[in-house]
């Protein structure tokens, strides 16, 4: 009779479902959360309640001859029993799963629930008198355990339908990917809800306890952090919502395993650190609380660090119940919080969000001394360990907590505080959770570097795969323009800094010959630097091309900037090398033969008169011998293309007078000179051609020696430019004769 109100119900519920769906098909995914909270909610039931089945004992080792003793309880047939443990666990990660698939919108979730789902839906319909007996040891179909189960699987299997219906609609067609996504998701989280007796269930007693650093101890020491690690670098690619999901899957998960043993009495509420980090966690992960998360992040993962490296679990076997459900439960207080900051689910913390953590564990830690002295009254509590001498006997210190008392009676009601020792516990954590805020924050630096190294090689092998598309079986040495091999070259070039809607350079385009000084002007702000530090390769490209001989600065960098030498407008040295071995630490970027850099910058040595210091450190050098060691260094292994950035500035007559010489004597042997200035003068007296920008736009390009024979100075035509508005300026391109 039982089963036909079971299937009856599912029939009607998954009726209903389908004629809400086709009556409001704009309210589905309200409803098919609400399935899930309901689900959740009734699930609670069952977490809440007793369960016979917990104590079935060494189902896999126990001699079937012997008679099952009274500390060997089965309630059901060993196969069955068997059958039942492995039903559970994968009941539990399919409960995990539902709950969660209304919320996410995954390809995996909906075929597990439609594959995976539907077949532990009807396995648990199947032996749904042995769940029953399993819960309360007797086949009473009309107990309130049994109607909770009705009701569980009517809900689930209606979300199992709902899941189905979304495939069909969305006409998702499953591949080998999600296949294989399926079972290795599936076999990864199955350990995160392990059902806390099934090592009990199967394999009877282990022998020890995990406690003082024992082998035991050790393993369940390290597993948390092979645990942390493994999932960092399985998710850290992965996108957003997946990082999400997997942290909302371990947080429900936590959320089950604690209230899997059941607790009763005072000293079974929820009001020890560790055991308030379960409860927290699922409200800060589910409703984006961020000050229960910081709480969760600076207090708990710190004491439940310290329970793991110093467990209580007494002389609990290591596969019991209690054993595992203090394991799991301290490792996931530990590790959820620094996974939730690791993958970017909350933001990295400050130094202000830590002062409020502090604050909400001053609030916590009165309560529990509070509550400990009041409920000592009636029974034995010690959350947080202020009261017992857990923590003051491992420090042998319990003559410090003992004997520095202070007591009163209130009420007929008895109230007794270790007054010093609860005070240094409390600075200690404190001490502890600053300690624990660097050390994160190391932890976090590492790994960022870690992940900007991954991002950068996985860029670099999609740069490489493009360049050799481009290139088209040529070598990926070959310039990518072949007809720019004697050429400075700028397409369209657009630059954006981060989230700015302001454009610093605006499709801009120029073209620089060999054989030419060019020189670059406009005011403050223009965009020169900006055009030139990416021409350069120190900063991105937003879009838009630069070509140095042919090669791309974007997808040919190292070959580009092979031909380039770069004065920047800051002249950063090495200061604490000579100005020699800083010219021959260039030499060796560029890999430039002994004999021509020492040719080359003995030339240059005596052309900047700068023998004399050469041997000195570079930080007792003035502006101008650093600006000249710079110009030399930049020079030393002849580039093709030479760039300058507001390189007179701050230099002496002679100086100036020796650079612009060499500027000239360089683009007379076939180079290009690019340079930038504020010095009209300078500009208009060694320059072929200029260009001017305004307001990160091209004004015009110009022959110098065609304004000139106007009778037009430089100073005039740039003055004449500035006045007018940016979008009005025509782009005026005069080529050289």
């Amino acid at each position: 009779m039982t089963y036909y109100v079971l299937l009856a119900g599912i029939v009607l519920g998954i009726g209903i479902n389908l004629l809400i769906i086709r009556k409001y098909p704009a309210k589905i995914e309200k409803y098919f959360k609400l399935l899930a909270v309901l689900l959740f909610a009734v699930y609670s039931v069952r977490l809440f309640s007793e369960d016979v089945f917990n104590d079935t004992f060494n189902l896999l080792y126990v001699d079937v001859t012997t008679p099952i003793d009274a500390d060997s309880t089965w309630v059901l047939p060993r196969n069955i029993s068997l059958i039942l443990v492995f039903l559970r666990w994968a009941t539990l990660m399919a409960i995990v799963w539902g709950l969660l698939s209304p919320f996410f919108d995954q390809r995996f979730l909906k075929f597990f629930m439609a594959t995976f789902g539907l077949t532990i839906g009807v396995l648990n319909i199947v032996f749904f008198r042995e769940n029953i007996i399993a819960f309360i040891g007797t086949d009473n179909f009309l107990s309130y355990r049994s109607i909770q189960f009705i009701a569980e699987i009517i809900i689930f299997m209606t979300l199992v339908v709902m899941n189905i219906f979304m495939i069909i609609r969305e006409k998702l067609v499953p591949k080998w990917r999600d296949v294989l996504n399926l079972f290795l998701i599936s076999g990864i989280a199955s350990l995160a809800v392990m059902p806390l007796t099934s090592l009990y269930n199967l394999l009877g007693e282990y022998g020890a306890i995990t406690d003082d650093f024992n082998k035991e101890h050790i393993i369940f020491l390290v597993l948390p952090f092979v645990i942390m690690l493994v999932s960092y670098f399985v998710m850290f690619n992965k996108r957003q919502k997946d990082r999400d999901l997997m942290l909302l899957y371990l947080v429900f998960a936590a959320y089950i395993d604690y209230f899997f043993e059941r607790r009763t009495g005072l000293g079974g509420l929820p009001l020890h650190l560790c055991n308030t980090a379960i409860i927290l966690m699922l409200f800060s992960f589910v409703f984006r609380l961020k000050g229960v998360f910081y709480f969760n992040y600076f207090a708990n993962v710190l004491g439940a660090l310290v329970a793991i490296v110093l467990p209580s679990i007494g002389t609990e076997d290591m596969y019991s119940m209690v054993s595992i459900h203090y394991w799991y439960n301290h490792w996931y207080a530990f590790f959820i919080p620094i996974l939730g900051v690791a993958f970017h689910t909350f933001e990295r913390p400050t130094l202000k969000l830590m002062v409020k953590a502090i604050g909400v564990f001053t609030a916590y830690y009165i309560v529990v001394l509070f509550l400990n002295a009041w409920f000592n009254n009636y029974t034995w509590t010690d959350y947080f360990f202020t009261y017992g001498d857990n923590i003051s006997g491992r420090f042998n210190v319990e003559r410090l907590q003992y004997e520095n008392v202070v007591s009163f009676t209130w009420n007929n009601l008895t109230f007794t505080f270790f007054w010093l020792y609860q005070i240094l516990l409390y600075l200690s954590f404190i001490f502890l959770m600053f300690a624990s805020w660097y050390v994160y924050d190391a932890i976090f630096q590492f790994f960022d570097a870690y992940y900007a190294l991954i991002i950068k090689k996985r860029k670099m092998r999609m740069d490489m795969l493009n360049l050799r598309k481009l290139l088209n079986g040529k070598d990926i040495h070959d310039p990518i323009d072949p007809g720019g091999i004697n050429m400075l070259k700028i397409s369209h070039f657009t630059k954006q800094y981060g989230n700015s809607k302001r454009k610093a350079v605006d499709d801009f385009s120029l073209e620089v010959n060999d054989g030419e000084v060019f020189g670059f002007v406009g005011h403050n702000g223009a965009g020169k630097s900006t055009t030139i530090k990416s021409l350069v390769g120190i900063q991105s490209i937003t879009e838009g091309e630069m070509e140095i001989c042919g090669y791309s600065i974007k997808t040919q960098p190292l070959e580009a900037k092979r031909n380039i030498g770069y004065v920047s407008d800051n002249h950063a040295v090495y200061e604490k090398l000579t100005g020699r071995e800083y010219i021959h630490y260039v030499a060796d970027l560029y890999k430039v033969p002994a004999d021509l850099r020492e040719e080359r910058m003995a030339n240059y040595l005596d052309k900047f008169n700068l023998a004399f210091a050469v041997d000195n450190e570079i930080k007792s050098y003035s502006h101008g011998m650093k600006q000249k060691l710079v110009v030399i260094a930049s020079l030393i292994h002849d580039p093709k293309v030479w760039i300058l950035d507001e390189p007179l500035t701050g230099l002496d007559p002679t100086s100036s007078i020796q650079i612009k010489e060499t500027m000239r004597e360089h683009a007379n042997r076939g180079n290009i000179v690019f340079f930038s200035s504020h010095v009209i003068e300078v500009v208009e007296r060694i320059c072929d051609r200029i260009a001017i920008i305004a307001h990160g736009k091209l004004v015009g390009v110009y022959v110098v020696k065609d304004f000139v024979s106007k009778g037009m100075s430089l100073e005039k035509l740039y003055l004449e430019s500035m006045a007018k508005k940016p979008a009005a300026i025509p782009e005026v391109k005069v080529n050289v004769e």
